[in-house]
Protein backbone atom coordinates (compact mmCIF):
# COMPACT_ATOMS: atom_id res chain seq x y z
CA UNK A 1 0.00 0.00 0.00
CA UNK A 2 1.27 3.49 -0.80
CA UNK A 3 2.40 5.57 2.40
CA UNK A 4 0.31 8.29 2.90
CA UNK A 5 0.69 12.02 5.25
CA UNK A 6 -0.63 12.14 8.24
CA UNK A 7 -0.97 13.65 11.43
CA UNK A 8 -0.66 10.67 14.35
CA UNK A 9 -1.56 11.48 18.32
CA UNK A 10 2.22 11.38 19.58
CA UNK A 11 0.27 9.11 22.34
CA UNK A 12 -0.49 6.17 19.78
CA UNK A 13 3.23 6.04 18.56
CA UNK A 14 5.96 3.99 20.40
CA UNK A 15 9.69 3.53 19.76
CA UNK A 16 11.58 0.48 18.53
CA UNK A 17 14.86 -1.56 19.79
CA UNK A 18 15.57 -2.07 16.25
CA UNK A 19 16.13 1.28 15.44
CA UNK A 20 19.76 1.63 14.41
CA UNK A 21 20.27 4.89 16.44
CA UNK A 22 21.55 3.81 20.35
CA UNK A 23 20.66 7.21 21.46
CA UNK A 24 17.79 8.82 20.08
CA UNK A 25 17.11 10.98 23.40
CA UNK A 26 20.55 12.77 23.44
CA UNK A 27 21.06 16.24 23.17
CA UNK A 28 17.81 17.01 22.24
CA UNK A 29 17.22 21.03 22.94
CA UNK A 30 18.34 22.12 19.69
CA UNK A 31 16.21 19.80 17.93
CA UNK A 32 13.24 20.94 19.88
CA UNK A 33 13.68 24.24 19.26
CA UNK A 34 14.40 23.80 15.22
CA UNK A 35 10.92 22.02 14.11
CA UNK A 36 9.09 24.97 14.73
CA UNK A 37 5.72 24.64 16.60
CA UNK A 38 3.23 21.90 16.69
CA UNK A 39 0.55 24.94 14.80
CA UNK A 40 3.62 25.72 12.42
CA UNK A 41 6.41 23.03 12.01
CA UNK A 42 9.02 23.01 10.49
CA UNK A 43 10.66 19.59 9.63
CA UNK A 44 11.94 19.40 6.11
CA UNK A 45 10.95 15.57 6.62
CA UNK A 46 8.38 13.99 8.64
CA UNK A 47 9.06 10.64 10.76
CA UNK A 48 7.88 7.59 9.17
CA UNK A 49 5.77 5.56 11.02
CA UNK A 50 4.38 1.62 10.57
CA UNK A 51 0.49 1.08 11.34
CA UNK A 52 0.81 -1.83 13.59
CA UNK A 53 -2.81 -1.54 14.69
CA UNK A 54 -6.15 0.36 14.88
CA UNK A 55 -4.52 3.21 16.39
CA UNK A 56 -1.31 2.00 16.82
CA UNK A 57 1.98 2.86 15.15
CA UNK A 58 6.34 2.44 15.54
CA UNK A 59 8.67 4.37 14.52
CA UNK A 60 10.50 3.87 11.30
CA UNK A 61 12.83 6.90 11.47
CA UNK A 62 12.53 10.07 12.66
CA UNK A 63 12.62 9.15 16.70
CA UNK A 64 14.64 11.82 17.60
CA UNK A 65 12.04 14.04 15.90
CA UNK A 66 9.25 12.55 17.84
CA UNK A 67 10.70 12.81 21.16
CA UNK A 68 12.35 16.15 20.29
CA UNK A 69 8.12 16.73 19.09
CA UNK A 70 7.11 15.24 22.74
CA UNK A 71 9.54 17.25 24.60
CA UNK A 72 8.39 20.53 23.10
CA UNK A 73 5.09 19.58 24.15
CA UNK A 74 3.23 18.84 20.70
CA UNK A 75 0.05 16.32 21.13
CA UNK A 76 0.28 15.00 17.40
CA UNK A 77 2.60 14.84 14.76
CA UNK A 78 2.95 14.86 10.62
CA UNK A 79 4.05 11.31 9.54
CA UNK A 80 4.57 9.68 6.82
CA UNK A 81 2.42 5.97 7.42
CA UNK A 82 3.07 2.52 6.33
CA UNK A 83 1.10 -0.48 6.67
CA UNK A 84 1.76 -4.10 5.52
CA UNK A 85 5.74 -3.50 6.03
CA UNK A 86 7.72 -6.90 6.46
CA UNK A 87 10.68 -6.52 8.84
CA UNK A 88 13.42 -6.37 6.35
CA UNK A 89 11.36 -3.73 4.53
CA UNK A 90 10.92 -2.22 7.63
CA UNK A 91 15.11 -2.74 8.52
CA UNK A 92 16.02 -1.37 5.56
CA UNK A 93 13.81 2.21 5.65
CA UNK A 94 15.45 2.55 9.15
CA UNK A 95 18.86 1.92 7.70
CA UNK A 96 18.24 3.89 4.42
CA UNK A 97 16.95 6.91 6.32
CA UNK A 98 19.39 7.17 9.10
CA UNK A 99 22.82 6.64 6.70
CA UNK A 100 21.55 9.15 4.44
CA UNK A 101 21.60 11.41 7.39
CA UNK A 102 25.31 11.10 8.48
CA UNK A 103 25.61 11.21 12.08
CA UNK A 104 25.30 7.74 12.92
CA UNK A 105 27.80 6.46 15.40
CA UNK A 106 30.46 4.67 13.62
CA UNK A 107 29.53 1.44 15.11
CA UNK A 108 25.52 1.97 14.79
CA UNK A 109 26.70 2.57 11.55
CA UNK A 110 28.53 -0.74 10.96
CA UNK A 111 26.19 -2.87 12.59
CA UNK A 112 23.18 -1.56 10.55
CA UNK A 113 24.61 -1.69 7.34
CA UNK A 114 26.03 -5.79 8.59
CA UNK A 115 22.24 -6.65 9.37
CA UNK A 116 21.17 -5.47 5.89
CA UNK A 117 23.97 -7.74 4.00
CA UNK A 118 22.99 -10.70 6.54
CA UNK A 119 19.21 -10.23 5.87
CA UNK A 120 19.59 -10.05 2.06
CA UNK A 121 22.19 -13.03 1.97
CA UNK A 122 20.07 -14.89 4.17
CA UNK A 123 16.57 -14.09 1.85
CA UNK A 124 18.52 -14.92 -1.10
CA UNK A 125 19.09 -19.08 0.17
CA UNK A 126 15.36 -19.19 1.37
CA UNK A 127 15.36 -18.08 4.91
CA UNK A 128 12.82 -15.00 4.29
CA UNK A 129 10.65 -16.29 7.11
CA UNK A 130 13.81 -16.96 9.94
CA UNK A 131 14.95 -13.50 8.74
CA UNK A 132 11.67 -11.71 9.16
CA UNK A 133 10.63 -13.37 12.63
CA UNK A 134 14.53 -12.08 13.41
CA UNK A 135 14.17 -8.73 12.46
CA UNK A 136 10.64 -8.28 13.84
CA UNK A 137 11.33 -9.16 17.47
CA UNK A 138 11.93 -5.90 19.48
CA UNK A 139 15.23 -6.53 20.06
CA UNK A 140 18.43 -4.59 20.26
CA UNK A 141 20.65 -4.19 16.49
CA UNK A 142 23.53 -5.96 18.62
CA UNK A 143 21.43 -9.24 19.40
CA UNK A 144 19.57 -8.90 15.72
CA UNK A 145 23.08 -9.03 14.32
CA UNK A 146 23.81 -12.09 16.79
CA UNK A 147 21.11 -14.12 15.55
CA UNK A 148 21.66 -13.56 11.83
CA UNK A 149 24.96 -14.70 12.51
CA UNK A 150 24.45 -17.66 14.13
CA UNK A 151 21.64 -18.46 11.62
CA UNK A 152 23.47 -17.77 8.10
CA UNK A 153 26.72 -20.21 9.74
CA UNK A 154 24.30 -22.72 10.64
CA UNK A 155 23.21 -22.88 6.68
CA UNK A 156 27.02 -22.88 6.00
CA UNK A 157 27.25 -19.30 4.62
CA UNK A 158 30.36 -17.87 3.31
CA UNK A 159 31.04 -14.47 3.86
CA UNK A 160 33.24 -14.83 1.40
CA UNK A 161 31.21 -15.56 -1.67
CA UNK A 162 28.01 -14.61 -0.22
CA UNK A 163 25.14 -14.83 -2.95
CA UNK A 164 24.49 -10.97 -2.81
CA UNK A 165 27.45 -8.87 -2.90
CA UNK A 166 28.36 -5.53 -1.07
CA UNK A 167 28.26 -3.86 -3.76
CA UNK A 168 24.83 -5.31 -5.09
CA UNK A 169 23.39 -4.19 -1.56
CA UNK A 170 24.72 -0.95 -1.18
CA UNK A 171 23.69 0.23 -4.45
CA UNK A 172 20.08 -1.32 -4.02
CA UNK A 173 20.40 1.29 -0.75
CA UNK A 174 21.35 4.04 -2.98
CA UNK A 175 24.22 4.30 -0.97
CA UNK A 176 28.44 5.65 -2.30
CA UNK A 177 30.64 3.32 0.09
CA UNK A 178 33.76 2.07 -1.55
CA UNK A 179 35.35 -1.40 -0.38
CA UNK A 180 38.22 0.27 1.13
CA UNK A 181 35.78 2.78 3.41
CA UNK A 182 33.14 -0.22 3.65
CA UNK A 183 36.46 -2.61 5.17
CA UNK A 184 37.09 0.42 7.27
CA UNK A 185 33.77 0.94 8.31
CA UNK A 186 33.03 -3.45 9.25
CA UNK A 187 36.15 -3.16 11.15
CA UNK A 188 34.73 -1.53 14.68
CA UNK A 189 32.20 -4.35 14.89
CA UNK A 190 35.97 -6.04 16.13
CA UNK A 191 35.14 -4.24 19.73
CA UNK A 192 33.57 -7.34 21.58
CA UNK A 193 30.02 -7.35 21.80
CA UNK A 194 30.21 -7.22 25.27
CA UNK A 195 32.07 -3.46 25.38
CA UNK A 196 30.14 -2.32 22.26
CA UNK A 197 27.74 -0.03 24.93
CA UNK A 198 30.37 1.41 27.31
CA UNK A 199 32.45 2.42 23.90
CA UNK A 200 29.49 4.32 22.42
CA UNK A 201 29.42 6.71 25.30
CA UNK A 202 33.46 6.99 24.70
CA UNK A 203 34.54 10.66 22.75
CA UNK A 204 36.72 8.34 20.28
CA UNK A 205 37.17 8.68 16.86
CA UNK A 206 36.26 5.89 14.07
CA UNK A 207 40.08 5.35 13.67
CA UNK A 208 40.38 5.11 17.57
CA UNK A 209 37.60 2.40 17.30
CA UNK A 210 39.28 0.22 14.41
CA UNK A 211 42.62 0.59 16.96
CA UNK A 212 40.85 -0.53 19.96
CA UNK A 213 39.07 -3.46 18.06
CA UNK A 214 42.68 -4.54 17.07
CA UNK A 215 43.80 -5.88 20.15
CA UNK A 216 42.26 -9.26 22.56
CA UNK A 217 39.27 -9.48 24.41
CA UNK A 218 41.01 -8.86 28.01
CA UNK A 219 43.02 -5.96 26.28
CA UNK A 220 40.06 -4.10 24.87
CA UNK A 221 38.48 -4.34 27.98
CA UNK A 222 41.40 -3.09 30.29
CA UNK A 223 41.79 -0.22 28.00
CA UNK A 224 38.39 1.14 27.64
CA UNK A 225 38.12 0.60 31.40
CA UNK A 226 41.17 2.97 32.01
CA UNK A 227 39.86 5.69 29.19
CA UNK A 228 36.78 5.63 30.83
CA UNK A 229 38.51 6.43 34.00
CA UNK A 230 41.08 8.39 32.23
CA UNK A 231 39.39 10.31 29.22
CA UNK A 232 42.66 12.13 28.65
CA UNK A 233 43.58 8.85 27.27
CA UNK A 234 40.97 9.08 24.22
CA UNK A 235 43.38 10.93 22.02
CA UNK A 236 46.09 8.03 22.24
CA UNK A 237 44.19 5.12 21.66
CA UNK A 238 45.63 4.53 18.16
CA UNK A 239 49.74 4.83 19.54
CA UNK A 240 48.71 2.67 22.82
CA UNK A 241 46.86 -0.27 20.65
CA UNK A 242 49.91 0.18 17.47
CA UNK A 243 52.73 -0.74 19.98
CA UNK A 244 51.18 -3.34 21.92
CA UNK A 245 49.51 -5.12 18.67
CA UNK A 246 53.25 -4.75 17.50
CA UNK A 247 54.90 -5.88 20.70
CA UNK A 248 56.69 -3.09 21.26
CA UNK A 249 55.17 -2.70 24.66
CA UNK A 250 52.89 -4.20 27.10
CA UNK A 251 49.67 -2.62 27.54
CA UNK A 252 51.00 -1.37 30.96
CA UNK A 253 53.93 -0.04 29.30
CA UNK A 254 51.85 1.88 26.66
CA UNK A 255 49.11 3.27 29.32
CA UNK A 256 52.33 4.27 31.17
CA UNK A 257 54.16 6.05 28.03
CA UNK A 258 50.58 7.65 27.20
CA UNK A 259 50.08 9.02 30.61
CA UNK A 260 53.82 10.38 30.08
CA UNK A 261 55.93 7.98 32.19
CA UNK A 262 58.79 6.39 30.74
CA UNK A 263 57.70 2.56 30.26
CA UNK A 264 58.97 0.23 32.63
CA UNK A 265 59.59 2.97 35.74
CA UNK A 266 57.91 4.02 38.53
CA UNK A 267 57.69 7.56 38.26
CA UNK A 268 56.24 10.19 40.46
CA UNK A 269 54.37 13.93 40.01
CA UNK A 270 56.23 16.51 42.04
CA UNK A 271 54.91 19.75 40.94
CA UNK A 272 51.65 21.11 39.70
CA UNK A 273 53.62 23.59 37.79
CA UNK A 274 55.46 20.87 35.73
CA UNK A 275 57.16 17.04 36.08
CA UNK A 276 60.07 16.91 38.38
CA UNK A 277 60.47 12.99 37.04
CA UNK A 278 62.13 10.87 39.98
CA UNK A 279 63.65 7.64 37.94
CA UNK A 280 63.10 4.80 40.86
CA UNK A 281 64.35 2.24 38.77
CA UNK A 282 67.17 3.60 36.99
CA UNK A 283 67.96 3.43 33.35
CA UNK A 284 71.42 2.12 32.31
CA UNK A 285 73.89 4.41 31.45
CA UNK A 286 72.17 6.97 33.53
CA UNK A 287 73.82 8.81 36.74
CA UNK A 288 71.25 10.72 37.56
CA UNK A 289 67.66 10.55 39.32
CA UNK A 290 66.54 13.83 38.12
CA UNK A 291 65.44 13.79 34.38
CA UNK A 292 64.79 16.62 32.16
CA UNK A 293 60.64 16.89 31.30
CA UNK A 294 60.97 18.65 28.20
CA UNK A 295 61.94 15.83 25.42
CA UNK A 296 59.25 13.74 27.20
CA UNK A 297 56.69 16.26 26.89
CA UNK A 298 57.63 17.82 23.74
CA UNK A 299 57.51 13.80 21.87
CA UNK A 300 54.27 13.18 23.33
CA UNK A 301 52.81 16.07 22.29
CA UNK A 302 54.74 15.97 18.77
CA UNK A 303 52.89 12.23 18.56
CA UNK A 304 49.31 13.66 19.97
CA UNK A 305 49.89 16.05 17.24
CA UNK A 306 50.67 13.27 15.08
CA UNK A 307 47.66 10.86 15.67
CA UNK A 308 45.16 14.13 15.49
CA UNK A 309 46.41 14.68 11.94
CA UNK A 310 46.21 11.40 10.61
CA UNK A 311 42.27 11.28 12.14
CA UNK A 312 41.93 15.03 10.24
CA UNK A 313 43.86 13.64 6.97
CA UNK A 314 41.71 10.66 7.12
CA UNK A 315 38.30 12.64 7.87
CA UNK A 316 38.88 15.47 4.76
CA UNK A 317 40.26 12.56 2.68
CA UNK A 318 36.53 10.65 3.16
CA UNK A 319 34.97 13.88 1.67
CA UNK A 320 37.07 14.74 -1.02
CA UNK A 321 37.70 11.52 -2.48
CA UNK A 322 41.78 11.68 -1.18
CA UNK A 323 41.95 15.28 -3.26
CA UNK A 324 42.00 18.09 -1.44
CA UNK A 325 41.51 20.93 -4.24
CA UNK A 326 37.71 19.01 -3.98
CA UNK A 327 37.08 20.42 -1.24
CA UNK A 328 34.13 23.49 -0.67
CA UNK A 329 35.90 26.80 0.23
CA UNK A 330 37.23 28.29 2.33
CA UNK A 331 37.98 25.02 3.98
CA UNK A 332 40.17 23.47 1.11
CA UNK A 333 42.49 26.27 1.24
CA UNK A 334 42.29 26.35 4.97
CA UNK A 335 43.47 23.03 4.38
CA UNK A 336 46.37 23.52 2.09
CA UNK A 337 47.48 26.25 4.07
CA UNK A 338 47.58 23.89 7.75
CA UNK A 339 49.63 21.35 5.31
CA UNK A 340 51.90 24.08 3.77
CA UNK A 341 52.90 25.20 7.61
CA UNK A 342 53.55 21.97 9.09
CA UNK A 343 55.60 20.51 5.62
CA UNK A 344 57.75 24.17 6.17
CA UNK A 345 58.02 23.02 10.03
CA UNK A 346 59.31 19.37 9.26
CA UNK A 347 62.02 20.51 6.40
CA UNK A 348 63.34 23.73 8.83
CA UNK A 349 63.54 20.84 11.45
CA UNK A 350 65.07 18.11 8.83
CA UNK A 351 67.30 21.12 7.39
CA UNK A 352 68.79 21.85 10.80
CA UNK A 353 69.40 18.04 11.87
CA UNK A 354 71.24 17.84 8.39
CA UNK A 355 73.72 20.72 9.48
CA UNK A 356 73.90 19.45 13.28
CA UNK A 357 75.62 15.61 11.18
Amino acid sequence: MTPTLQTIPLSHITCSHANPRSDPGANLDGLAASIGTEAEPTMVQPPILEQTGEFEYTIIAGERRILAARQAGWQSIPCIVHSHLTSTQAHLLRLVENLHRRDLHPLDEAMALKIAWLSANAESIGLRDETNVFLGQDTSPTQTLRALDSLLESKGFAPNHPAVTWDTLLKRLGLDLDAERRKKLMSVLNIDANLQEQVRALDVTEAALRSIGTLGAEEQQRLVAEIIEDPALTRKVRRIARVVRDGTYSLDEALAEARGQVPGDILDNKSSNGLDIEVTQEPAGLDTQLLDDRPMRGAMELLDIANRLCTALSTLGEVSGGNLGMLPQPWGEYAHEALSLIQSEIHKFASDEEEGA
